[in-house]
């Protein structure tokens, strides 16, 4: 059983996110949570799967992008549902990337979703 999980996905689904993202200021908050952090979806698989899961180096709920694809993430949700016009480059090193805002961890953990930060070796 291969189930992996895609935080983009459901943020482009969730009403409440569509919504935050109506407004810039919120919606750079959500570019930098997606920026530098690694998003673990909560109680995503059985104790059991899990484990065969990490004894073959193998972790299907976590994930991850890049800062430009963060970026992309944002605008085209924001395209979609509000005619914004606007690509990556719009939310690109907009600043504090890495950082979580207390909206974006209460809106992802809602979905089901924690901060999962990168190691210092990774």
């Amino acid at each position: 059983m291969d189930i992996t999980y895609n935080l983009e996905v459901e943020m482009a689904g969730d009403a409440i996110v569509i919504t935050y993202l109506k407004d810039r200021d919120i919606a750079v908050q959500f570019y930098s949570a997606l920026c530098n952090m690694r998003w673990r979806k909560i109680n995503a698989l059985p104790d059991d799967q899990r484990i065969i899961e990490k004894l073959k180096g193998i972790d299907s709920n976590i994930w991850s992008c890049s800062w430009r694809f963060a970026g992309g993430i944002i605008a085209d949700i924001r395209n979609s549902n509000y005619n914004t016009n606007e690509d990556y480059i719009h939310f690109y090193c907009s600043g504090n990337e890495g950082d979580v805002s207390d909206i974006v961890k209460e809106c992802f953990k809602r979905m089901g979703w924690e901060p999962c930060p990168w190691d210092n070796n990774e």
